[in-house]
């Protein structure tokens, strides 16, 4: 009895391996066969970025680093040094800033990418600190040293809802496009430079943009990278 168990078993196995040999190659790369692997987690929707199509940004599975500040207000300070204390004296941090690099496996046409985001004990207080954020973009305290270094040229979006941002910045030798949100419990940054050095390909959906954002896992960014 048991050596015909162990017949049928493999003849069963046999069925099995021939008829996925006999499915076409691109039906097991399709997301809905039984067989293929799961697309690899991410704290935000690479799809929606910008210049994703050529670009074809990795999966983010968590932060390379934290640092003190959100990029886009480390790069508005001077020597890149942003004052001691938060983004305004009525709330803090409740996280460090956590930061990972967007790591193109296609073309990103020169523009290098990252993502960051600080926690914040609740909606009011996220809000209160993107409001401040958005300040610190438009006023560009490099201005009293530098006059001439920063020059911000938001096109408009962070003005029809209060909670987003959204900067292009001129410094010396790059351009910086800015992008953030406030959400129930955090401030989540989109940042990408580009050296001044030619004509400029930056396509985007900047509603896409934002929802990504505003849909971020920061429970996943907030673990570092293995």
């Amino acid at each position: 009895m048991n050596s015909f168990r162990n017949v049928l078993r493999t003849y069963v196995a046999a069925l099995a391996v021939a008829a996925f040999a006999a499915v076409p190659a691109a039906a097991h790369a399709d997301s809905g066969w039984p067989w293929a692997p799961a697309p690899a987690y991410s704290v935000i929707d690479t799809a929606a970025l910008p210049l994703s199509s050529t670009a074809e940004w990795s999966p983010v599975t968590g932060h390379d680093t934290t640092i003190g500040a959100l990029e886009g207000v480390v790069r508005c300070s001077v020597d890149r040094q942003p004052p001691a204390g938060d983004l305004g004296s009525r709330v803090q941090a409740t996280s460090p800033t956590y930061f990972a690099w967007l790591n193109p496996t296609g073309d990103a046409a020169g523009w290098e990418g990252s993502i960051a985001a600080t926690t914040y004990p609740g909606v009011d207080a996220a809000s209160h600190a993107l409001a401040a954020y958005r300040r610190y973009l438009d006023a560009c305290k490099t201005a009293p040293e530098r006059a001439d270094q920063f020059r911000n040229a938001a096109i408009g979006t962070s003005a029809l809802d209060p909670t987003q941002a959204h900067a292009l910045i001129e410094t010396t030798d790059t351009w910086m496009e800015v992008f953030a949100v406030a959400t129930n419990d955090a401030v989540v940054e989109l940042v990408f430079n580009h050296p001044k050095d030619g004509p400029l390909n930056f396509d985007y959906n900047p509603a896409a943009v934002f929802d990504a954002l505003k849909m971020a896992d920061i429970g996943a960014l907030a673990q570092p990278i293995a």
